[in-house]
């Protein structure tokens, strides 16, 4: 009998109840199916998001590994430098996932899955991971040349909070009909897998068109779907710290030891190091060494590879004759003769005269007499220069001059064989020395006369910038251009300075002592300290030492330093530049 005769059968008041009764079952079985629906959905939403969230970890991580693995390679200029997303032109082809060379920045493209060595990623839609990178981390031209350290800020603005990250990697999602509200342009977008369009793909501030450097995490419901994952400094900091501290042992140490080495009468073997430049701010310091200043900066100025008033251009202050021009008394000429050959002593013989502040020359007459195969004369000049161990130099011989002309023309001709220079440095106050020596023609078969003129010509700019200095150096210059030096703390030992030319090298307590794992070294000569990141209770730029260094030992002053050991809270890397 069916449920309707049942009740027809009942009493009137209880046919009322059953079917009241019927109708509560009817309500609650429909309200119970629409539940588990809403329900199966969302537990396939958080799926979803779930699976995202792995995916986007492990392109984060890739992007991460590269960065890193191509910062310590040798001949990277832009250690540091993430790359641009995938080639549009790529997509499709055999070459499907290789990122561009250069990009216009900010840049929004594909993940560049095959540079990063991943497999072509999806997203729980389906989709290709979508990527975006800052102004300041990839190249926007392929000659490009960064500023990337450990003081460097993202550049993209996320919800709101300007320079929060460097790169984002976003997990798109289904097509959608995003709506006008907002910062959300109306669009129906529909994916295209062979020519994508990012605003396709990526949602309300998003898909800016054009591109700008904002973006978001959240949107309305039912407009923006962008799963977004974010790679900050903090992300890629510690790694490429790490990676920086080893290219500055392989190639930043190997040439600070030959600061005062070529054409310096110094041992090769215990290198002299420059005093240190008091520890100011590093962004307005303008890393002038001071006699007797053993921890600081890095003695990071320039005095000829520079243009006047640059950032640490000192060449109208630091190398100067002793005693300072126009007084010609640094000139001391002193004229050799291994041949049978003389100076012209009537008529007032040698002439030394100033041609300006920076260059001071003389001039005489030889004569030639023996035989046409004695060699010729060397003359030889000598001059003291202040300030050489402030800063990292060497020798430039190209800035000394010997010329010759015969009694019937004004005409200076270069000698044939290039002059060379010698320099001692000075114990007392960090000065050099420097001789020069020229050798002369041999006058006695010119026919008519065997006599010449000579003239010797010495410019304060023999005193140069090391190479070390030069952004243009193929194995050093990336440390220049990305400022590196600003974030080096610099410790010699008083027994490997100037100050101890006679008796090289330290020993016991002239040296500075180095404590890692318990264990105290009182062997090193000099050392580096590459302060990190900034971390959450320090503020920069700043002129106070702790809000660079974080542990005690380190900060102190004194000779003994420590390895600490790197976590959250202290990141100072300790890189040992000599020791005995």
């Amino acid at each position: 009998m069916g449920s309707r005769q049942i009740v027809r059968n009942l009493p009137r008041a209880q046919r009322g109840v059953a079917l009241l009764a019927m109708l509560v079952v009817i309500v609650t079985g429909a309200s119970w199916m629409m539940m588990s629906a809403l329900n199966a959905g969302s537990n396939r939403t958080a799926l979803n998001r779930h699976d995202n969230a792995r995916i986007l970890a492990e392109a984060k991580h890739a992007l991460v590994g590269w960065m890193i693995t191509e910062a310590i390679e040798a001949g990277e200029n832009n250690p540091g430098r993430l790359p641009c997303p995938e080639a549009a032109a790529n997509i499709g082809t055999a070459n499907e996932g290789i990122a561009a060379g250069n990009c216009t920045l900010p840049a929004v493209g594909r993940l560049p899955w095959r540079t990063l060595g991943l497999p072509k990623l999806l997203d729980a839609a389906g989709e290709p991971l979508w990527y975006v990178v800052s102004p300041g981390w990839a190249l926007p031209t392929a000659v490009s040349l960064l500023t990337i350290n450990s003081n460097t800020l993202g550049q993209l603005t996320l919800d709101g909070a300007a320079n929060a990250t460097i790169a984002l990697v976003v997990a798109p999602g289904p097509a959608l009909s995003v709506q006008a509200s907002g910062s959300c342009t109306a669009r129906a977008q529909a994916h295209n897998a062979l020519a994508p369009d990012y605003r396709d793909y990526l949602e309300c501030e998003n898909a800016a068109n054009p591109v700008d450097a904002l973006f978001v995490t959240r949107g309305p419901t039912d407009s923006f779907n962008d799963q977004v994952l974010t790679v900050t400094t903090r992300d890629v900091l510690p790694g490429l710290e790490a990676a920086i501290m080893k290219r500055i042992e392989r190639e930043i140490v190997p040439a600070l030891k030959t600061v005062y080495g070529v054409g310096f009468s110094v041992p090769a073997a215990t290198p002299v190091y420059p005093y240190a430049a008091p520890f100011v701010d590093p962004e307005t310091a303008t890393y002038k060494g001071v006699a007797g200043t053993t921890e600081g900066l890095l003695p990071f100025n320039k005095v000829t590879s520079c243009v006047e008033g640059a950032d640490r251009c000192l060449s109208t202050s630091l190398i100067t004759w002793l005693p300072p021009s126009p007084a010609l008394s640094p000139v001391a000429d002193d004229i050799l003769t291994p041949g049978a050959a003389h100076i012209n002593t009537s008529g007032g013989g040698q002439d030394c005269e100033w041609e300006d502040a920076d260059v001071a020359y003389c001039e005489g007459e030889v004569h030639q007499h023996g035989s046409a195969t004695d060699p010729g004369m060397i003359i030889r000049m000598s001059a003291t220069f202040a300030n050489v161990v402030m800063g990292l130099r060497t020798l430039d011989p190209t800035r000394v001059q010997v010329s010759v002309r015969d009694l019937s023309t004004e005409a200076w001709v270069p000698v044939a064989t290039s002059p060379t220079a010698t320099a001692t440095l000075n114990a007392a106050d960090g000065s050099a020395t420097v001789t020069v020596n020229g050798q002369l023609p041999n006058t006695y078969a010119v026919a008519g006369d065997d006599r010449v003129y000579y003239q010797i010509r010495l410019e304060r700019q023999i005193i140069a910038d090391h190479a070390l200095l030069d952004e243009n150096d193929a194995t050093t210059g990336w440390f220049v251009r990305n400022e590196w030096y600003r974030l080096l703390y610099y410790a010699v030992a008083q027994g490997q300075t100037a100050a101890n030319l006679t008796s090289l090298p330290c020993a016991g307590a002239n040296c500075l002592s180095v404590t890692s794992g318990g264990v105290q070294q009182d062997n090193k000569r000099a050392l580096f300290l590459l302060a990190g990141r900034g971390q959450r209770n320090q503020t920069r730029p700043s002129a106070v030492l702790t809000d660079f260094l974080e542990t005690t030992e380190n900060t102190n002053l004194d000779t003994l330093f420590e390895h600490p050991r790197i976590d959250a809270s202290v990141n100072d890397r300790i890189i040992i530049v000599d020791q005995n």
